[in-house]
């Protein structure tokens, strides 16, 4: 059954062409009325053939072919259209259409013919899909006979080969095993490739080795006949067994059954075609002959051939014999090669020396085979890099020399570039200045793979008993190895990891480093990187930052201490000198007999009083800086009210606040003379002599401004009084302050006298807010 995608935006022209086509029960049709979702269904199913229309609303089929062609390039595609254009044609074709055909013609005829033409580009299609897998095998045979024919381990050389098939052949796994041995009844030197490895260990492959040693089947193999069958383990051991498609190649060392080569597909309806099959015949009888070292007999067929390596006989300085691939690496034809004087020819003048000796050693059995590169000559003239292997042939001839050449330039400049760029990596990684070291994962046990220079010369430890150690067992024990395991298991988990810890020195002493660890990969496995770098010196310097830090601190403290003892010293003699020169004033006031003389010393004495508080308050307090505006306020009012002697029971002293308020001492002086003159002016003329009454402060905080109420209960502002007019020394002292402190005053009689003063006031330090 070839299964077809059709795509057409006529809906009822894909089902008939649907039916028409699978009528034949040749084909099975998916169809699709759009290229988006057609491009949607090829990226989950496998098509022989595509036919699309051209004319397509969304994507025509030009588009669709060009990007079809960028993810299947072979896949064949026939473009169908109504627009029977020559230039429409032209441009399906050269956007590269296998065929066009016009839908005008009659219908039957055309699916007789899209029959036809699919039938031709699916059957072509799988000739290049099988030819590209043959040309894979054979690749990797070729890779096999030069590999093989080294020599130097049948287990090492057998797994590298086994991958290269494995992946030309896209199998699950392949195996290579010798029939059970009748006196032990053990598989012989079974060998296994596995594209994903699976669980189960060495035995995971018991049943399908029992299954191929069966009888009927051990019957066939020895007849050299292949096997592909579908194999189905048992379901309690199906976790250990492989089930699908089984290809089973018998494997001769010369006559004798030996063994097989298997190939296994986890799909059922995997079929492996004649040109696979044959090639891996073709890998079987190779590795057939290397089992036993085996030489020309079994090696020299289709598969040296068709071989990537040069294989050439020389016998008596002629060319006996020469392969595709030789000739082609050097630009002789065969006929060239075989009329040369001598083989030398395609060696360059200056590796012919080298060559000759290892001949003439060879020849004289001091050496049986030698691998060496040398220089050669291509017919051009230009410089090639060969790796040749060479060795006598079997027979009656010990001079006859066989060989196998391959043109490794390329690999040579890359070996060349590489091995520069490890020079310069070398350099950098030995010579760098932080600790380097290069571990396994916590997982894998952390062993050391490599360090640098620096581990060595920090922590006093020779470069082989490093090597010997893992990252865990530098750090200190108790908690900094906890730390370090935990750091490494982070940097495995997320890729990266930083911490601060220990590593320890030969003596013993830890070293504080910063360990940053990065998970790499390292020939497709992963491995961590850690850099430390050692940060004694830093942390020496930070202690001595902060014992600095620490000395600083306590020698401002002192010295803040000092300042204030010294500032709480200043408040307090300016408040002593003003209290001597409010005595002195007293002392004066008693020599007075003038009332006048004596109300202005009072006056004086009670607005230096109002300054001295403001002193004693500072010195009082802890901050130095702010005192308590009410509290400030009662003591003034409570001098004055007992200077003017009035009584308690006569004149009451009221004061309300919404909120404390804090006062510094530039606003604290002006505001209390203010406050001063005003108690006092109520004091002397708000009452009559026998009269009772009460003076109040309210202090009211309202946005950014301090608003001071005083008010009395007198016999309020005389009728000639205005604020302006006023010009005792009072008032022009309480208009002067006001204006010194960006402020207002305002008078009003309301049952009394009050003088509403308001000034800005922002928040001092550490004051709450309301």
């Amino acid at each position: 059954m070839i299964p077809v995608l059709f795509i057409d935006d006529n809906k009822e022209l894909c089902t008939l062409f649907q039916i028409y086509l699978e009528e034949s029960g040749e084909f099975s049709v998916h169809t699709c009325d759009n290229g988006e979702e057609a491009l949607s269904y090829l990226k989950t199913h496998q098509v022989m053939a595509v036919i699309s229309d051209y004319d397509m609303p969304e994507m025509n089929g030009i588009d669709l072919l060009r990007q079809l062609r960028n993810i299947h390039p072979r896949l064949p595609f026939i473009m169908l259209t109504g627009n029977d254009s020559k230039d429409t044609a032209i441009a399906a074709l050269n956007a590269g259409a296998d065929f066009y055909q016009n839908k005008a013609d009659d219908f039957e005829v055309q699916v007789l013919d899209l029959s036809h033409k699919i039938r031709i580009l699916s059957g072509r299609h799988e000739a290049e899909e099988a030819a590209r897998k043959k040309d894979g095998i054979l690749a990797a045979i070729s890779h096999a006979a030069e590999r093989l024919l080294r020599g130097s381990g049948w287990q090492e050389d057998i797994e590298e080969v086994l991958g290269h098939l494995g992946r030309a052949t896209d199998a699950a796994s392949v195996f290579v095993a010798g029939k059970r041995d009748d006196s032990s009844e053990s598989v012989i030197d079974p060998v296994i490739w596995e594209r994903i490895p699976g669980p189960g260990g060495s035995g995971r492959f018991d049943q399908i080795h029992a299954w191929w040693q069966e009888s009927k089947r051990a019957e066939r193999l020895a007849a050299n006949q292949e096997i592909q069958d579908v194999f189905i383990p048992l379901a309690e051991e199906s976790s250990h067994g492989v089930s699908g498609t089984i290809l089973l190649i018998p494997v001769f060392l010369d006559t004798d059954w030996w063994g097989v080569l298997g190939i296994t597909d986890r799909r059922n309806s995997r079929v492996f075609s004649p040109e696979e099959v044959s090639a891996l015949r073709m890998a079987a009888r190779v590795i057939g002959s290397a089992r036993y070292r085996m030489y020309i007999e079994e090696i020299f067929r289709n598969p040296v051939e068709e071989s990537l390596v040069g294989v050439f006989i020389e016998d008596n300085s002629r060319f006996l014999y020469a392969n595709s691939r030789f000739c082609d690496m050097f630009g002789y034809s065969r006929e060239e090669l075989r009329r040369f004087q001598t083989p030398l020819s395609v060696i360059h003048p200056k590796s012919r020396d080298e060559i000759c000796s290892v001949i003439k050693d060879i020849k004289e059995k001091k050496i049986p085979f030698k691998h060496f590169e040398i220089a050669g000559v291509k017919k051009d003239g230009r410089t090639i890099c060969l790796e040749v292997y060479l060795t006598t042939l079997p027979g009656e001839n010990p001079d006859c020399l066989i060989g196998n050449v391959m043109d490794v330039s390329d690999q040579h400049r890359a070996r060349k570039a590489l091995a520069e760029s490890e020079k310069r990596f070398r350099s950098l990684f030995s010579n760098i200045s932080d600790l380097v070291i290069l571990h396994r994962i916590p997982a894998e046990g952390s062993e050391i793979i490599e360090i640098n220079n620096s581990v060595c010369e920090t922590l006093d430890i020779s470069r082989d008993e490093i090597l010997s150690l893992t990252l865990t067992s530098l750090a200190p024990r108790e908690h900094e190895l906890a730390k370090v395991l935990s750091h490494c298991e982070e940097a495995a988990t997320s890729g990266r990891a930083t911490v601060q810890t220990c590593l320890l020195k030969s003596n013993g002493s830890p070293i504080p480093v910063d360990l940053v660890t990065h998970r790499i990969l390292m020939e497709d496995r992963a491995v961590l990187l850690s850099v430390a770098r050692d940060i004694t010196e830093r942390i020496e310097a930070e202690a001595k930052i902060r014992a600095g830090e620490e000395l600083l601190k306590r020698n401002m403290l002192v010295s803040l201490h000092e300042k204030e003892t010294l500032l709480r010293e200043i408040h307090h003699r300016v408040k002593n000198n003003m209290q001597i020169i409010i005595s002195l004033l007293k002392l004066q006031d008693f020599k007075v007999e003038d009332p006048k003389v004596h109300a202005i010393i009072r006056d004086c004495r009670s607005r230096i009083y109002s300054m001295a508080v403001i002193h004693e308050k500072l010195y009082q307090t802890d901050e130095l800086t702010s005192i308590r505006l009410d509290e400030y306020i009662s003591d003034l009012a409570d001098r004055v009210m007992n200077e003017f002697d009035s009584g308690e029971d006569r004149i009451t002293f009221v004061l309300q606040s919404d909120h404390p308020v804090l006062m510094d001492i530039g606003t604290g002086i002006p505001l209390g003379l203010i406050l001063n003159e005003l108690i006092t002016n109520s004091m002397k003329y708000a009452f009559d002599p026998d009269q009772t009454g009460e003076v109040r402060v309210v202090l009211h905080r309202e946005s950014d401004s301090l608003i001071i109420t005083v008010a009395d209960t007198g016999r309020g502002l005389p009728e000639w009084f205005t604020a302006g007019s006023s010009a005792t020394l009072g008032t022009e002292l309480i208009r002067g302050l006001a204006l010194q402190l960006d402020g207002t005053v305002a008078w009003k009689s309301d049952h009394g006298t009050v003088c509403t003063l308001t000034i800005p006031y922002p928040t001092m330090p550490g004051e709450e807010t309301s």
